[in-house]
């Protein structure tokens, strides 16, 4: 004990109680940094088969598909590929909210074409406006089966065994969650919003992976109607938003929930044609945080609130400190990058989101000050689902 405090006399005589107290701050805040990044790489290494299966055989599925609007590019598109999936059982059950009695014979036209699409219509009338809860509860309510997944009209399987894989993640659990990414194209812009939307739903999909449930994705999430009707449909229905996160917490439980990380059980959103879309889209979804749990919602926050201390503490250890704990600093954050970038880029590879791995280091730093500026803008007012 003489030879430590002796040790300790000489570090305080030669850097200061602030130069020790600063190069102690750094070490702590690194070593949560790495701790917070490894615990990613859950995500790079889960495998489903790890999981004891629940359902011998995958079962046959409903696809519900609330349609808002009159949308002719999606009939020809993305549904024909929705409808063309190499499942061999299951059904696509588009729900219309609108009055457009041509596109909507269009619409049921194409069940001459395709005997496993099941259409039903809801009049929109302005003065009682119909909300995705609604839409979606009347499209379980009519599904063939017992098993339903979740998708949007903005969405698009990325192959065709999307629903093939789907299915076979209720082999594992009643309640499935897939990865879906935003389409790729040219422009910071795009790489933007994939590296962000990337950065949440990896987080999410770790808790899953430990059983701690908290987040989903209202374009590629499956669950079964017991589930559904055993808590009385969604929560927060004065909400637009929660048919995802709200409900996925109200219905998971440590083992029910099974998660699909191969690209091929991927689906792809159309991304905002404007950042403005983009932000209400965020914001819309942040409307949903206020009614997390409280663990969830520090699990979140500290993440980021470490990350800025870290950054700030390090940078003041290189302005401040003698020039060979200025090194030792430096060197601290380099071996934290190459953490970051060894973890971030397994885990990008295992969702099929490799070429956005390289500019992990710029969002790295950017990501939280973004986030923090979203959530002390957020407004007040419900955005209604777009």
């Amino acid at each position: 004990m003489e030879i430590l405090g002796k040790i300790f006399n000489t570090i305080i005589e030669g850097y200061g109680v602030a130069g020790v107290v600063l190069l102690v701050l750094v070490l702590v805040l690194f070593t949560i940094q790495i701790v917070q990044l490894c615990r990613m790489l859950i995500v790079a290494k889960f495998k489903q088969t790890s999981r004891p299966q629940i359902r011998q055989i995958p079962p046959p599925v409903s696809v519900i598909v609330p349609l808002f609007g009159e949308d002719e590019e999606y009939l020809k598109g993305d549904l024909r590929m929705l409808l063309s999936q190499s499942s061999p059982s299951y059904e696509v059950v588009v729900v219309y909210v609108g009055k457009e009695d041509a596109f909507y014979a269009t619409l049921k036209h194409m069940r001459k074409f395709f005997h496993h699409l099941k259409t039903t219509q809801i009049d929109y009338t302005p003065q009682y406006p119909i909300t995705m809860k609604l839409a979606l509860n009347i499209g379980i309510k009519s599904a063939s089966y017992d098993h339903i997944i979740m998708t949007t009209p903005e969405t698009c399987p990325s192959t065709r065994h999307w629903v093939e894989y789907m299915s076979r993640g209720f082999m594992y659990g009643d309640i499935v969650l897939g990865y879906c990414n935003w389409e790729q194209r040219k422009g910071l812009q795009n790489l933007f919003y994939r590296k962000y939307r990337l950065s949440e739903i990896r987080t999410y999909l770790a808790e899953a992976i430990r059983g701690r449930q908290y987040g989903a994705s209202r374009n590629t999430m499956g669950f079964t109607k017991q589930l559904y009707f055993a808590v009385r449909g969604f929560d927060h229905l004065n909400l637009t938003a929660g048919e995802d996160d709200l409900f996925v917490q109200s219905i998971a439980t440590k083992d029910n929930v099974s998660v699909l990380l191969t690209p091929a059980s991927h689906c792809t959103e159309l991304p905002p044609a404007t950042f403005k879309m983009w932000l209400i889209e965020v914001y819309r979804q942040g409307q949903t945080r206020q009614f997390y749990t409280q663990t969830a919602r520090n699990a979140e926050s500290c993440e980021l609130l470490c990350r800025v201390a870290f950054f700030i503490a390090a940078i003041g250890g290189i302005v401040t400190l003698p020039l060979e704990l200025k090194l030792f600093v430096a060197l601290l954050l380099v071996v934290r990058y190459v953490v970051m970038g060894v973890v971030n880029r397994k885990v990008a590879l295992r969702v099929g989101e490799e070429k956005i791995a390289a500019w992990e280091p710029v969002f790295d730093f950017i990501e939280p000050w973004v986030r923090f500026i979203i959530r002390a803008t957020q407004p007040k007012q419900i955005y209604k689902w777009r």
